[in-house]
């Protein structure tokens, strides 16, 4: 007599986005496309590689991506670059940075100042799923962010302290916008 085993998987933390999700991923190192390509799809959502910014603004031009995770040493045009140009284009979009690069000064302070993420290789696949998840709380905030300020006669009530940040969001979206404001600035700090 054979005893089957069964194998318990520890269950999946519930993501913050669907499987209809686009992630793209931009580095010119052809081995951590396909990984990226791999790993990802497996867990996440949608995943475009491409290898240069020149193809990822294409992409852009083409899917509502939701996410872009870049490296940030790159021919032609770098990830800082490609995050200036993301967010020209849509400024709801995070920019997530990975690097195993040694960075001069101006590069780190912009990866730690001005991305919305930052992740140094080598990494773990719990680094880059919370890496992740990191990011698309954010994409959700910076969106839910922008159709408020798109209400203009709410957002200028808001600036001037005519109305609450409650109000504001009940008029225009049906939620508390002070707790999403407060939301996404825990996400940013960290």
């Amino acid at each position: 007599m054979t005893l089957k085993t069964t194998r318990i998987s520890k269950p999946q933390p519930r993501r913050p986005y669907d499987r209809t999700s686009y992630v793209l991923v931009v580095d010119d190192d052809d081995t951590l496309l396909k990984f990226f390509k791999i790993h990802l799809n497996k867990s996440f959502s949608r995943v475009i590689v491409v290898e240069s910014a020149k193809h990822a603004m294409a992409q852009l031009k083409e899917k509502e991506i939701d996410l872009v995770l870049t490296d940030i040493r790159m021919p032609k045009v770098d990830g800082l670059e490609l995050m200036a140009k993301v967010r020209r284009f849509d400024p709801t979009i995070p920019v997530l940075i990975v690097s195993g690069a040694l960075l001069d000064d101006d590069q780190t302070k912009a990866c730690l100042e001005d991305a919305d993420g930052f992740l140094r290789k080598p990494f773990s696949f719990e680094d880059l799923h919370s890496f992740i998840d990191r990011g698309m709380k954010l994409r959700e905030a910076f969106k839910e962010m922008a159709s408020i300020m798109r209400d203009r006669k709410n957002f200028r009530a808001l600036l001037r302290g005519k109305i609450s940040p409650r109000r504001a969001a009940k008029t225009s979206m049906g939620k508390s916008l002070e707790e999403k404001l407060n939301f996404h600035l825990a996400v940013r700090a960290g």
